[in-house]
């Protein structure tokens, strides 16, 4: 099953971030706990684990795109050998945030 990664709210007063690095390739192995990026805040640069095992199936965002909003998808980790539609599960859990 395919899960979408968000980009984190890391303070409570945080409304968007800015992805400085990606730890990981496309294709590459995730372990959970894993650092997978790291977000740069309006008070500092985090790092930021993977809340899933898998494979990290598609970068959504990358430092070229600036400030995201918090809780906008910024990548997906599949499982292993999982094949996916970028676009239907990005509207999956879209559809689902709005329930």
């Amino acid at each position: 099953m395919a899960h979408v990664i968000v980009m984190p709210r890391l303070g409570q007063t945080m409304e968007a971030g800015e992805i400085v690095e990606w730890m990981k390739n496309e294709g590459d192995a995730v372990q959970k706990g894993e650092i997978l990026m790291s977000i740069q805040t309006d008070k500092a640069t985090l790092e930021v684990e993977a809340d899933y095992s898998g494979v990290l199936a598609k970068i959504l965002a990358t430092p070229e795109n600036g400030e995201i909003p918090c809780f906008e998808p910024i990548a997906i980790i599949a499982a292993p050998g999982e094949s996916i539609d970028v676009e239907q599960v990005v509207k999956e859990f879209r559809s689902k945030e709005g329930a």
